[in-house]
């Protein structure tokens, strides 16, 4: 997604957000996505020209058309836009000082840190860390965490769960059609088709996801977890308290935390969801991946694009309906 298309999501979150906070309703982000269109197919508002910033982002900012006797406000406001967001891209992709930027490396660190706290899991590292290679098998790609839980029944132990555990600490709001969620679910697929008889749980975990990602996890069986907030990390230099703020406040982006958690929702999912329901959720998950015409459709996804895109998803929905769940 180029800086453009990251700055209209920001668009969607900020308006979306706001109703969530202050009452039990809010405006969906695809619904905005829409409006915005029609907006912009009316002439309400134009999606003026990415410029670039200081620190090389070309960022693009959404404005009334109509900018008769107040062009001068509009053109200040919109370089104000774009210098607040490509200081907070610095911190998401990274700088040539912090190439993996500060807010992925919070993110995982808030995700293992609320894991480790909630005593669920035995981590296949002490820490929490990445992991390559699980139950034998070697990984496309490292997991940000695993481990294992060993559900009690009238104190008896079951079968263990392998938990594996990704993280995606991003502004997006996480949907259905997410590729993100679908880098798990192919390591996933990978280890259950090697291991058909261990109970296996793939663990989602974000900033925010709609509705309809829950409704697929509970269908699919795999579990999202969303902190609700971003962390961005420590400080970068003594100044970075007063931009943090600046960000935070200008840009509305008010689920923003300095530091690296842990996150405490991580730590409630853990301690209450997983020792009840992990075994049913990876029973769920077993059956997914037997079924031949779901699990084909899973690793595509993960790389997709566009008209591809939604086409397989299309299919997933099918496919999934046909399997006897109600969809997504």
């Amino acid at each position: 997604m180029n800086h453009a298309a990251k700055y209209h999501e920001r668009a969607k979150e900020r308006i979306s957000e706001a109703g969530y906070r202050k009452s039990n309703e809010n405006i969906d982000a695809h619904h905005v996505t829409n409006a915005l269109r029609v907006l912009t197919e009316t002439g309400e508002v134009i999606r003026a020209a990415a410029e670039a910033t200081r620190g090389g982002h070309k960022i693009e900012t959404i404005q009334p058309a109509d900018q008769r006797r107040r062009g001068t406000a509009i053109a200040r406001a919109a370089a104000r836009k774009r210098l607040l967001y490509a200081r907070y891209l610095g911190w998401a992709t990274g700088t040539k000082r912090h190439p993996h930027g500060h807010i992925g490396p919070a993110g995982e660190a808030a995700a293992r840190t609320g894991i480790l706290a909630s005593g669920t899991l035995q981590p296949v590292h002490p820490d929490a860390g990445q992991v390559s290679t699980l139950l034998g098998v070697s990984l496309p790609g490292p997991l940000d965490s695993a481990g294992y839980h060993v559900p009690l029944v009238h104190g008896v132990p079951q079968q263990p769960v392998t938990v594996m555990i990704e993280v995606k600490n991003i502004r997006a709001w996480i949907y259905p059609s997410a590729e993100e969620i679908y880098q798990l679910l192919t390591k996933a697929a990978i280890v259950q088709q090697t291991h058909p008889d261990q109970q296996i749980l793939p663990v989602f975990i974000c900033r925010r996801a709609h509705p309809t990602a829950f409704w697929m996890a509970q269908q699919l069986g795999f579990m999202i977890i969303d902190m609700e907030l971003q962390f961005v990390g420590h400080p970068i230099d003594e100044h970075e308290q007063a931009h943090f703020d600046e960000v935070r406040v200008e840009l509305h982006f008010n689920d923003l935390r300095l530091g690296k958690g842990p996150s405490v929702r991580v730590t409630d999912r853990f301690a209450k969801v997983i020792p009840t329901h992990a075994s049913a959720m990876a029973s769920t998950w077993m059956r997914t991946v037997a079924n031949d015409e779901i699990r084909t459709l899973i690793a595509p996804l993960r790389t997709a694009k566009h008209a591809e895109r939604t086409a397989l998803m299309d299919e997933l929905r099918h496919a999934v309906t046909r399997a006897g769940h109600r969809g997504f």
